[in-house]
């Protein structure tokens, strides 16, 4: 295969491209350019990296130096991201007094985590049936956040929910 020196500048990009995600990720000064060229600095960066990982040190990329690059890059990148959001209410659902589901005891588990943060919650049983005491535990929490008080969990609850979860539920972790 003859390679065109657009290929080649690709290629060594990708390189940059790793090297420097495990330089922002391992907080690391940023040393690496993305600019296609392998100079002293790419081949600097690919020295070092091959030194901390035991793999043969001669500053440029084999397979073997690749894969790896490419597979701690892939590591570095998914330690440093988000994890995946849960979506348990649907749009346009609404929960209410009589519904038993995993779904309640969820809601429980919430309401369960907000006593931290107000006083006069108590704690739900955790059984997935959305009774009468959650459902005064529901009208009580929509009061303190200025929702209509219907005691049916709704978007605008929910979301109300959601948000005291994060704030205050992340606090006692």
């Amino acid at each position: 295969m003859t390679y065109q020196n657009d290929d080649v500048k690709q290629a060594i990009m990708q390189i940059q491209r790793f090297l420097r995600e495990l330089e922002i990720f391992g907080e690391g000064n940023v040393t690496v350019p993305i600019d296609g060229i392998y100079g002293e600095t790419t081949a600097d960066a690919v020295s070092r990296f091959q030194r901390e990982n035991s793999l043969p040190v001669t500053g440029t990329v084999d397979k073997a130096t690749y894969d790896l690059l490419y597979e701690k890059a892939l590591e570095a990148e998914f330690e440093q991201s988000e994890p995946l959001p849960l979506y348990v209410f649907l749009n346009g659902k609404s929960v209410a007094r009589g519904e038993e589901s995993d779904f309640v005891m969820f809601l429980q588990i919430i309401l369960n985590t907000l006593t931290i943060a107000y006083d006069d919650f108590n704690l739900q049983k955790i059984d997935g049936v959305f009774d009468e005491e959650m459902e005064n535990a529901i009208r009580l929490f929509q009061m303190r956040n200025n929702i209509a008080a219907t005691g049916i969990v709704d978007k605008r609850t929910w979301n109300a929910l959601v948000n005291n979860f994060n704030k205050y539920g992340l606090q006692n972790q």
